[in-house]
C-alpha cells in the first residue's frame, strides 16, 4: 500500500471515531477563531484542506453564504458526509473536489481563506505549503491549526511518542518552527494562540494500535522511562498530559515591486 492509500485509510478511520483531526474537545476554540476571521476578511472563496470531522464544515456552511470548496483525498467520506448531510441546503453549496494536498487541485490564487487543520503532522508539509502557497490570493488568509511541540521540548521527546504509535507521523514543529517555515513560503504571520488540551497517552497508544497492531510496543515504557521531562515539558499527571495545540492566522505576502 502507498503513502497516500494509507494516509486515506488512517483519514476514514479518523473521521468515523474524531480522535485525531477536529475532536470535540478543541471544536469551540477552532469555531471561534475561525469564524473571527471569515467575520474580519469576509472572502468570497473559503478553501478548506480536508474535510475534517464535518462538524466545523457544516457550522460554517451554515453560517456563511460563501463560496466553499473543500480538497479531500477521500472520496468515500465526500459521499458519507454528503449522505449524512442530505436535505441540508446549506452543506448543499459546499463543493468537494477529491484529491490530494502534495498536487492541490485548486488554481493559482483562487482561495481567499485557506484552511487546514490537524493534518499537516503527517502530510509532507514543506511541499504541502508551497501547494498552499500557490493557491492562495495575495493578501490571501491562511488559518491553519495543529498540535505542536512544548517549546523546550528541543529533542521533540513528544515526536519520538507518536512516531512510535502512529507510523504515519512524520513531525511536530515547535511554534517558532512553524512560523518560520511560512514565513519563508511568502505568508507573514498576523497573530495566533496557544492552547492546552488534555490528552490521555495510554488511550492515544490502545487507539493507534487497534490501526497499526505492532505501534504500541514499548511506548509507555517510553513514557515511564522520561515520566521526569514528560512532567517538566507536558505537565505529565498519571497518563494525561497537557498537550499544546496552535491556532496561526497568516497572510500570503505580495511580491515586491
Amino acid at each position: 500500500m502507498g503513502r497516500l492509500n494509507e494516509i486515506i485509510s488512517f483519514i476514514e478511520h479518523d473521521f468515523r471515531n474524531k480522535v485525531i483531526i477536529e475532536p470535540e474537545k478543541r471544536f469551540p476554540k477552532l469555531r471561534d477563531s475561525l469564524f473571527d476571521v471569515i467575520k474580519t476578511y469576509s472572502p468570497g472563496v473559503i478553501v478548506k484542506a480536508g474535510l475534517g470531522s464535518g462538524q466545523l464544515l457544516r457550522e460554517m456552511a451554515a453560517a456563511t453564504s460563501t463560496y466553499i470548496v473543500v480538497v479531500e483525498p477521500s472520496i468515500s467520506i465526500i459521499r458519507e458526509f454528503i449522505s449524512q448531510n442530505a436535505g441540508d441546503s446549506s452543506t448543499e453549496r459546499i463543493h468537494f473536489i477529491n484529491g490530494e494536498f502534495n498536487a492541490f487541485p485548486i488554481d493559482y490564487y483562487a482561495a481567499d481563506l485557506l484552511i487546514c487543520i490537524d493534518y499537516l503532522d503527517f502530510l509532507e508539509s514543506g511541499r504541502v505549503v508551497d501547494e498552499f502557497r500557490r493557491a492562495t490570493q495575495f493578501d490571501g488568509i491562511l488559518f491553519i491549526a495543529g498540535t505542536v511541540l512544548s517549546d523546550e521540548d528541543i529533542d521533540g521527546l513528544y515526536d519520538d511518542f507518536m512516531k512510535a504509535v502512529f507510523p504515519l507521523h512524520n513531525d511536530y514543529y515547535l511554534r517558532d518552527d512553524l512560523k518560520t517555515l511560512l514565513d519563508l513560503n511568502e505568508f507573514t504571520f498576523i497573530k495566533g494562540h496557544l492552547e492546552h488540551f488534555s490528552t490521555d497517552l495510554v488511550r492515544m497508544v490502545d487507539y493507534f494500535t487497534g490501526l497499526y497492531p505492532n505501534s504500541g510496543e514499548n511506548t509507555l515504557r517510553q513514557i515511564e522511562n522520561h515520566r521526569t521531562e514528560y512532567t517538566d515539558l507536558y505537565r505529565l499527571a498519571d497518563n494525561t498530559i497537557s498537550e499544546p495545540y496552535y491556532i496561526g492566522l497568516f497572510m500570503r505576502r505580495k511580491p515586491e515591486k
